[in-house]
């Protein structure tokens, strides 16, 4: 796919009310000389988020940039071994539920622990995907709640890795708004934490249960680690479409794509 093509895509997406399968069929990028192929995903089978267009738009600005050729799609199909092969990473933008087949769920394992890229935005980590390996070995920890009325609240963040290709360039202490997720544990020890939240910064309130939402003092945000001969990065963040317009999440994106296709080493867990 030709950057020009990138860009319409993003355009495109935009005006769409509600993302449908929008597929962009692109070649190897060893035939038309880019520099990584993606394949995002953001099939819902729970909770479904307004911003997905707006994260897509991103996405297709951001490979733009890039020189990176994109796919987007809500076709399950697309993770089977015969397509998931012509991608360097795949990216699950807001995805929910269990959508995968017993057949798809193995394909993607093995791209991943073959030494494909695995890049988790917001509510692909929420526990809604019933899957042990990609629990366990992708994402970590469970999600456990977020704040309610209102969802969305401003937090503090602390940048622990200023080295990654994620984090870099952004403020060692950043402040923004957004859905904040708890866990029932820390992602620390098993995966390399990159930022966590400031849990004093904003008031955790309760769950749809009417229990109070309790997180480890701990409260990592974004985390990496290396599965067998793959990557996987997962940024909880990303619930509001005004965040893909933000300068420091796109960088944040962009730099956990390219770290997922191989750019950067493998940080010891902590």
């Amino acid at each position: 796919m030709n950057r020009a093509l990138a860009a319409i895509a993003a355009f495109a997406l935009g005006a769409m009310a509600s993302p449908v399968a929008a597929q962009i069929n692109t070649p190897s990028p060893a035939i038309d000389g880019e520099q990584g192929s993606i394949l995002v995903y953001s099939r819902t089978v729970g909770w479904r988020h307004d911003s997905i267009d707006a994260a897509w738009s991103a996405i297709a600005d951001i490979a733009h940039e890039q020189g990176w050729s994109v796919t987007f799609t809500e076709d399950a199909r697309w993770l089977e071994a015969d397509r998931i092969a012509a991608f360097d990473t795949v990216v699950f933008a807001l995805s929910s539920g269990n959508s995968l087949t017993g057949e798809q769920q193995a394909s993607f394992r093995a791209f991943v622990e073959n030494g494909g890229g695995f890049v988790g935005l917001h509510s692909a980590g929420d526990a809604s995907l019933d899957w042990d390996w990609y629990q366990s070995e992708l994402i970590g920890p469970r999600f456990i709640g977020h704040p309610l009325n209102p969802g969305e609240r401003t937090g503090t963040l602390r940048i622990e890795d200023t080295d990654h290709p994620a984090t870099q360039g952004l403020p060692e202490t950043w402040y923004r708004t957004d859905e904040w997720y708890s866990f029932d544990a820390s992602a620390r020890g098993k995966f390399h934490v990159l930022a966590t939240l400031d849990n004093s910064s904003y008031v955790r309130g309760s769950w749809v249960d009417g229990s109070a939402i309790s997180t480890a003092e701990d409260h990592p945000i974004v985390w990496m680690r290396c599965v067998g001969e793959g990557r996987s990065f997962y940024n909880a963040m990303g619930h509001t479409a005004s965040s893909y317009s933000e300068e420091g999440m796109r960088s944040l994106i962009t730099g956990g794509i390219a770290w997922s296709m191989g750019e950067g080493d493998c940080p010891a867990d902590d």
